[in-house]
């Protein structure tokens, strides 16, 4: 294969490792003298009004008023700060050196095998100049914005009136991850940077970012430690963990919350019920952590937002696939330019950030 050849289809069997694991994000009451607790979900009963767009004649809003129960009741669950709290909610992070990141890569059985260890060869030595690069630098910076802008807490950073970042170095005692302390703790106040701009690195973000550089090129004790002080200016409102989706929802039940260490309610109880402890789950943080990707080519067009790293670019926010069509520019048409990429590279930076991310990359016929 010359060097300046593509691969011309990807291996049959192509699977990557998450080169980042992240732990749930767990909720607490943070109390005035310094104390904190779990905060917990709490499943009750709530009566509300019919407010929904439908078939006129099944008597929705826009039909036959009188033919519907204006009454909505429902069974839910929530999630509610004590009074005089604020919210804490703790996470940890951690990095797989990205001489782990290719977890399978095979051809089918009976082909050639030539192209496989080729592509095998090209993988190794793109991220090996990936360890050395301005790419992965810029990619750690990104992911340092994420943390300390708390994007994050998703709709929690939407109603704060103030939130601390806290970023500290976790350090293992006597090789026991039981025994561990926090240390080199830096603080951030959340709400002076924004959720589109990648630019102005300050020094104590350019530290964080050298912690994942060194993770990522197979530093195990490059740990880190994430906190939020969330204040919100009042006291006993609702906060938002994660959501469950539910197939099957059962009748009359309208929200269901993730939960740390999930208790069922019991369905026909008369009274409030407490359960396991709310949470963001860490695949909703570490989408927050790669919404890093600036260099899609609608980026000006969506109101310069940067987007989730996502092979086709796909957008929850707006229902599209950015990086799918004539262009060329999904992870899929990338991966195949590997053995001549460049890491520093828009194109490059990009492929190494879906690297980190991981995934199936398999190709068949």
């Amino acid at each position: 294969m010359s060097k300046t050849e593509i691969f011309k289809k990807l291996p049959g069997s192509l699977s990557l490792q998450r080169g980042t694991i992240v732990s749930d994000g767990a909720f607490y009451h943070l109390f005035e003298n310094g104390e904190s607790e779990p905060l917990h979900v709490m499943y009750h009963g709530i009566r509300g009004t019919q407010n929904v767009a439908g078939n006129k004649e099944k008597g929705s809003a826009t039909g036959n008023s009188l033919a519907r129960e204006v009454s909505n009741i429902q069974m839910t669950e929530s999630a509610k700060l004590l009074p005089n709290a604020k919210l804490l909610v703790k996470w940890d992070l951690r990095f797989i050196d990205l001489d782990h990141i290719l977890f399978a890569c095979a051809t089918k059985a009976g082909a050639d095998k030539e192209d496989e260890q080729n592509f095998r060869r090209a993988f190794k030595e793109f991220t090996d100049k990936a360890k050395n690069s301005e790419g992965l630098k810029e990619i750690a910076r990104r992911y340092v914005r994420n943390i300390v802008n708390a994007r994050w807490l998703w709709r929690n950073r939407t109603i704060a009136e103030n939130i601390t970042i806290k970023v500290s170095e976790i350090e293992y005692q006597d090789n026991s991850n039981s025994a561990k302390k926090y240390v080199n703790t830096l603080e951030f106040n959340a709400l002076e940077y924004g959720l589109k701009s990648f630019e102005n690195v300050s020094e104590n973000e350019q530290k964080i970012a050298d912690i994942i550089v060194r993770g990522m090129c197979g530093d195990n004790r490059a740990n880190l430690h994430i906190e939020a002080i969330v204040d919100f200016g009042a006291s006993g409102i609702e906060v938002f963990p994660s959501q469950n989706y539910l197939e099957d929802k059962p009748k009359g039940f309208s929200r269901s919350l993730y939960q740390i260490d999930p208790k069922p309610p019991v369905r026909q109880s008369n009274d409030n019920q407490y359960l396991g402890q709310a949470a963001i789950r860490d695949q909703k943080i570490g989408n927050a952590l790669r919404t890093i990707d600036t260099w899609y080519p609608a980026f000006v067009e969506n109101d310069s937002k940067p987007i989730p790293v996502e092979p086709n670019g796909a957008s929850l926010d707006a229902q599209l696939f950015f990086r799918v069509g004539k262009e060329k520019v999904s992870a899929f048409d990338i991966l195949k330019e590997i053995q001549t990429l460049d890491p520093d590279s828009e194109r490059g930076m990009f492929l190494l950030a879906c690297l980190i991310r991981g995934g199936v990359y398999s190709e068949g016929e």
